[in-house]
């Protein structure tokens, strides 16, 4: 029977490798399509990257719920809205959040661009294709390093503003996770976070967003993704060990004056902006700490009437 389960296992694992590779190389089809600079081309291209990510979503959606038997518990109290351009931030437990927030996403929001970190792009096919899709790769530099090299400290803002231009001409979705790493109480403890249930927010890359489109963006879409178990990997996934999974999506608005142009959250408004930012996640970290005891020791449909409603640090 152990034989058959790991055997079991290795093809569910293969067939979802293969079927990734398969949008994966579609997507590098169309990238030589980047090198015509006309209109008309560019439109189109968009438009078949975001067809392939969609059905390589819809696909993962039908993976998981008919051949692992998963299926997410999502908000179904968000508002479908693709006429307005959207920053999206998530907590990070498992690169299985990503699927979660993904199929939250779907039909009710285009697609985000996730920001990731520079070195997945060597991932074989699958970081280049996000590459090609315009997904932004942020490296980050030390301290040490920026002050040997002053230099280094606008890389980040010019690689934010590069992969943001592809995304001014038609409302779209970025998606950061600004812990930077997937949380655990190990990470924790080492960092010396003083939150329960995140870790201490590298809002950076938020503020380059913010500065490179301003008047775009109106508020941050806050999404925290819940899981019953302590512990999550994706292995848990895909051998069908997740018990309870819950998404809690609401609106956090940006203050008026962070929605000028002449506002800098990466320059002259940093302080403020890193003041505001802060409260921001420490009010999150309470509304999850809320949320997962009530996930732990209540129905999973009551999350909503606990805490869809009422006012925030932010709002």
């Amino acid at each position: 029977m152990a034989v058959f389960t790991t055997f079991y296992r290795c093809c569910v694992v293969f067939i979802y490798v293969c079927k990734c590779l398969f949008w994966a190389l579609l997507v590098h089809c169309l990238a030589p399509l980047l090198l015509f600079k006309r209109v008309s081309v560019q439109s189109f291209f968009e438009q078949a990257c975001r067809f392939c990510y969609d059905r390589w979503i819809a696909c993962n959606e039908w993976w998981f719920r008919y051949v692992l038997g998963v299926k997410w518990g999502l908000d179904e109290r968000m508002l479908v809205d693709f006429q307005q351009w959207h920053l999206l931030i998530a907590n990070h437990r498992s690169w299985v959040d990503v699927f979660v927030i993904f199929a939250q996403l779907r039909g009710r929001r285009p697609l985000p661009r996730v920001f990731m970190k520079q070195g997945l792009m060597w991932l074989p096919f699958v970081g280049s294709a996000a590459y090609i899709m315009g997904f932004p790769f942020m490296k980050r530099y030390t301290k040490e390093q920026i002050q040997k090299n002053p230099a280094l400290a606008g890389k980040d803002l010019a690689t934010t503003k590069r992969s943001c231009v592809r995304l001014l001409n038609q409302p779209n979705s970025i998606m950061s996770f600004v812990e930077g790493t997937r949380f655990s109480q190990t990470k924790r403890q080492q960092q010396g976070s003083p939150y329960r249930c995140l870790l201490k927010p590298k809002a950076g890359g938020i503020s380059f967003i913010l500065q490179t489109m301003p008047q775009r963006i109106k508020s941050i879409t806050d999404i925290n993704v819940l899981y019953e178990q302590t512990k999550v990997s994706g292995w848990d996934v895909l051998c069908g060990r997740i018990q309870t999974v819950k998404v809690m999506v609401r609106e956090v608005p940006l203050p008026a004056n962070m929605q000028t142009v002449a506002y800098q959250p990466a320059g002259k408004d940093r302080e403020h902006f890193f003041t505001w930012f802060n409260l921001y996640w420490h009010d999150k970290d309470t509304r999850m700490s809320h949320q997962l005891d009530a996930l732990r020791n209540t129905s999973v449909s009551s999350l909503e009437d606990h805490f869809s409603t009422g006012k925030t640090s932010q709002e």
